[in-house]
């Protein structure tokens, strides 16, 4: 949960411990992560408000959330009566529900990290950081998956890869700090 911004420090509380990280080590992280420079890392770590930020708790509910709504989504995808417009060569409807039940169970997990980081982990507190930091790659290459291009455009995925890649850069910057 963040509980300042002062300058370019951000201060949070991961795991019950306070912690501060700069702005600096979070945009070197995204840069690296990303694959953009170090100056367009900085601007988009620069144009982050503390009102644009959640708490793991609240991020973790909106991804097992999501998570449950593509599980709902998911029981109705009738693959032996239907044949749906999206089904082509490369993306069968049973392919399709694995990729779909692959990205709920994958959301999911990272949701339930997520929500861990806001309780009080005493010393396993950097063991679930790097936890929710495979998870996040996880979820992230899930977005790549045939079905989440199919059906998401790639402004909303590359929106939620980057939100996804700020919030690792964090947890990073955090493990690093201590």
């Amino acid at each position: 949960m963040v509980k300042a911004i002062i300058g370019g420090v951000v201060v949070l509380v991961i795991g019950g411990t306070t912690v501060a990280v700069s702005n600096s080590d979070i945009a070197d992280n995204f840069s690296k992560n990303t694959g953009m420079t170090k100056q367009q890392a900085q601007q988009y770590v620069g144009n982050i408000q503390k009102s644009d930020l959640e708490s793991f708790s609240k991020v973790g509910q909106d991804l097992v959330s999501d998570g449950n709504l593509i599980q709902t989504e998911l029981s109705s995808i009738d693959c032996v009566n239907y044949t749906y417009k999206w089904e082509t060569a490369s993306l069968s409807c049973q392919d399709a529900r694995n990729e779909f039940q692959t990205i709920s169970n994958d959301e999911t997990a990272l949701g339930n990290c997520y929500q861990t980081l806001d309780t009080n982990l005493g010393n396993s507190a950097k063991l679930k950081m790097n936890e929710c930091i495979s998870d996040i790659d996880v979820v992230n290459a899930d977005y790549d998956l045939p079905v989440a291009t199919t059906f998401l455009d790639s402004n909303t995925l590359t929106k939620q890869k980057n939100t996804n890649i700020y919030n690792k850069s964090v947890l990073e910057a955090a493990l690093q700090s201590n």
